[in-house]
């Protein structure tokens, strides 16, 4: 069976981090294993409080599991300093992993900075960076990365491209384009791969409109993502199933009570 490890911070709601990823994965078939950057007392409308694991307990929860298991895949949320980016680099340099998704999180739904204030992002990430398969910063972190401004798709194509100039050794980007202003996009999300030989690919869908926010979307995103390419789809069919995929539970999303204060994707039922 596949298998494929979570590195990213814990979610008492449920709704992100790892507690999701377990989830998709599971929904895909996927053996999910974890390793917990953080831990996070949070919900859908605010972030309370944010406690990284310490340096050695992070490396012993990654020896634990590559020491037992043959790792196919890897993904990454939160990644909380600079420490944990390095010794995560060392695990992947020391063990063939065949994919690797590395999530750029920054700030969380509620809009709390995520990481800790010593840490220079996105430089922090570069060791990681190196080493993926392919990142996946939404339009917030791909304007931080990049250093340009987004509002439509020659925009995050540009940023693609700057991004790559700026990082050598980054292999593929995926920039999620759902935080672009709906009326710049005339009710379309753009989300765009630009891949190892400089090529863009282009996957359109039609905009879901809610009138609240909601929580655990990203962490969805590149967990699907990451289960499709370790089940060996091309990059781009990867995409395509996991734009399909978040827009099903974004639509489940949608039929929730306006009054029931829900704010969560609910990651349930057959695929």
């Amino acid at each position: 069976m596949i298998k494929a490890l979570s590195v990213a911070g814990f979610d008492g709601s449920g709704g992100a981090g790892i507690t999701s990823d377990a989830k998709i994965f599971s929904r895909l078939k996927i053996f999910g294993l974890s390793a917990i950057t953080a831990m996070t007392a949070q919900n859908p409308d605010n972030i309370y409080g944010i406690m990284p694991v310490s340096e050695g307990f992070f490396d012993m929860e990654l020896k634990a599991v590559f020491d037992y298991f043959k790792v196919d895949a890897v993904k990454t949320g939160l990644i909380a300093c600079e420490e944990q980016s390095l010794t995560l680099s060392k695990y992947l340099n020391k063990y063939t992993v065949k994919i690797v998704v590395i999530d750029p999180v920054h700030i969380s739904t509620s809009n709390k900075r995520l990481i800790m204030k010593d840490s220079s992002y996105p430089d922090f990430l570069m060791p990681l960076f190196k080493l993926a398969t392919v990142i996946t910063p939404n339009i917030m972190e791909a304007e931080l990365i990049s250093g340009e401004k987004i509002d439509n798709l020659n925009g995050m194509k540009k940023a693609a491209k700057r991004i790559k100039e700026n990082m050598p050794g980054i292999k593929n980007i995926i920039i999620k384009g759902s935080h672009i202003n709906a009326n710049l996009n005339k009710g379309k999300i753009y989300n765009i791969i630009l891949d190892s030989g400089n090529h863009f690919f282009v996957n359109e869908s039609e905009r879901i409109e809610l009138d609240k926010k909601i929580h655990g979307t990203g962490c969805a995103f590149s967990a699907a993502l990451t289960a499709y390419l370790a089940k060996g789809l091309k990059i781009e069919e990867a995409l395509v199933k996991t734009e399909m995929l978040v827009s099903k539970f974004i639509k489940g999303f949608k039929n929730i009570p306006d009054n029931s204060g829900d704010k969560h994707i609910y990651i349930t039922g057959n695929i």
